[in-house]
């Protein structure tokens, strides 16, 4: 539903819609906005309105009439897929016709220049002189002198690519010094650079480019038909719509579609050389694992003692490698012991493998710490940190780590 009221110098301001679908499309002075407007008959109309300023004025207004009630095939679940279908499509005309994806560059077929030397234009457009006897056959264009054009580049967001043939129907539309019928127009997509989307856009008299393809094409409506129209403007080509360009561009998907069967054909017969390899290991495999089946049968007693014997070996190996490695405390601890006298107190002891680390108190810990020393038993002994005296004891606090030796 939409609503709508009128000023006293009779100009239409929007006031409110039920659904709408926006975009900042053309510089942003413009946004595109669709109304459904349902009458009591149930006869429904579809606007297509676009508003502009602060107070959202409308410049202009398209009406599709649909019969019966407003219905939208790409509405799924209450959820209006429109976007996401032109997002789509958006996705497959860049793969098609994008400079940077390289189809085009690879495929697209030539066109014959009629009235200028190829040597200084833009490779873009892939056209060859007339005088090129290379390839038969090829359409005909003709280039525009650029002088006769008024041009601009357009700066829109990224987001705006999807309504681009919008965008730069208004800017022709706020642009152009020629009527609407008159106005010929064409654009290129420049860059795709940090969000932001930058086109070439072209505008002439359509009166002088039907002029300039009578001279090269005589008044043959067909020749005329298919002649395609170029301008080269900042050192870029740009192809005015509207003139020319169909037979090319279903050359240039036929070229897809062929090379897309002959791929196609060779992935098919390389997934068979490879499959029929796969499949006869698959049938031998089967039948070695009949046997294989058979055989276990067979000898099941056999195959249940070997299975034993691994599993005893196995624990056997765990065993000898837990050990391996393990330090005898029990012999260490008596050692400790015969070199501790009775006059140190051991309050703490800590083994990790052969790294031995004590805490305890002495009357005279520097002695212990010799006697250890002595013993020709440990290797690197040393007090990580000061003997202390404790004042309620009156004994020294200590803590020795050694490297224990190995022992006979």
């Amino acid at each position: 539903r939409a609503d709508f009221s009128s000023t006293n110098d009779g100009r239409v301001t929007f006031e409110s819609i039920g659904r709408e679908r926006s975009a900042s499309i053309s510089s942003n002075r413009f946004t595109a906005v669709e109304v459904d407007v349902v009458l009591q008959n149930t006869n429904a109309s579809k606007y297509r309105i676009w508003v502009t300023g602060a107070e959202r004025n409308i410049v202009r207004s398209e009406r599709v009439h649909l019969k019966g009630l407003v219905t939208n095939q790409w509405v799924l679940f209450g959820l209006d897929l429109t976007r996401l279908v032109d997002r789509l499509n958006l996705g497959l005309a860049q793969l098609l016709w994008s400079e940077e994806v390289g189809l085009r560059r690879c495929f697209y077929p030539a066109a014959r220049l009629l009235n200028a030397d190829t040597a200084d234009l833009d490779a873009y457009p892939r056209l060859i002189s007339r005088n090129d006897q290379a390839e038969q056959d090829l359409p005909n264009a003709v280039l525009f002198p650029a002088d006769l054009t008024l041009s601009k580049m357009v700066e829109l967001p990224l987001d705006a690519e999807i309504d681009l043939p919008t965008a730069m129907k208004f800017e022709v539309l706020s642009n152009s010094p020629f009527t609407e019928e008159d106005t010929a127009f064409g654009w290129r997509t420049v860059s795709r650079e940090a969000g932001s989307l930058r086109v070439a856009l072209v505008i002439a008299s359509r009166t002088q480019i039907i002029s300039l393809l009578e001279e090269h094409t005589g008044f043959d409506p067909e020749a005329r038909l298919h002649c395609e129209v170029w301008v080269q403007t900042r050192d870029l080509m740009v192809q005015f719509a509207g003139f020319g360009g169909a037979a090319r561009r279903a050359l240039y998907l036929r070229r897809l579609a062929n090379w897309g069967g002959k791929v196609t054909a060779m992935a098919l017969a390389l997934f068979l050389l490879l499959a029929i390899p796969v499949a006869m290991l698959s049938v031998r495999s089967s039948q070695i694992a009949e046997l294989l089946v058979a055989t276990e049968l067979e000898a099941e007693s056999a195959a249940a003692a070997r299975n034993t014997l691994v599993t005893i070996e196995d624990n056997v190996l765990v065993a000898r490698e837990f050990c391996a490695g393990r330090v005898s405390y029990d012999r260490w601890l008596d050692v400790i012991a015969d070199l501790t006298p009775d006059s140190v107190y051991l309050t703490r002891m800590g083994l990790e493998e052969d790294r031995l680390t004590i805490s305890g108190m002495a009357e005279n810990a520097a002695e212990y710490q010799t006697t250890l020393a002595a013993s020709g038993l440990t290797s690197e002994l040393s007090a990580p940190s000061a003997f202390t005296r404790d004042a309620r004891t009156g004994l020294e606090r200590f803590t020795l780590t050694m490297q224990l030796g190995a022992q006979e």
